[in-house]
């Protein structure tokens, strides 16, 4: 079963910019995004900083990639990352991605909203 035909209905997030104009004006995203609120994991693929773990909340997300808002400053573009997701002790099936920061969104309250591609 599709892991989208088992998630509950989203809570509402916070208020962001909805789409990100290309350079040429207009939406960069090829696919149309599913309103989530799953816990996801996240740690560095840089050894550098292998002590580095964090557990976000994931906003919505495509086959490609995803949204999260996490309150770690440590993300940057270009950054990779070890994402597990969904995670959580009552999923039954846990997925290891392998991601790339594309965007990261300072939000209120020193929250920070992390967009990440899907390498692997």
């Amino acid at each position: 079963m599709p892991l989208a035909n088992t998630l509950e209905p989203a809570k509402p997030a916070e208020k962001r910019q909805e789409s990100r104009p290309h350079a040429n004006g207009r939406d960069a995203r090829r696919r149309q995004r599913l309103k989530i609120s799953l816990p996801v994991h996240v740690r560095p693929f840089d050894a550098r900083y292998a002590d580095i773990e964090d557990v976000g909340q994931v906003v919505d997300f495509t086959r490609d990639g995803f949204f999260f808002h996490t309150s770690m400053p440590h993300y940057y573009e270009g950054m990779r990352l070890i994402v597990t997701f969904p995670y959580g002790d009552k999923v039954l099936a846990h997925r290891r991605m392998l991601t790339t920061v594309v965007r990261v969104d300072h939000l209120e309250d020193g929250v920070r909203g992390v967009a990440v591609r899907v390498l692997l």
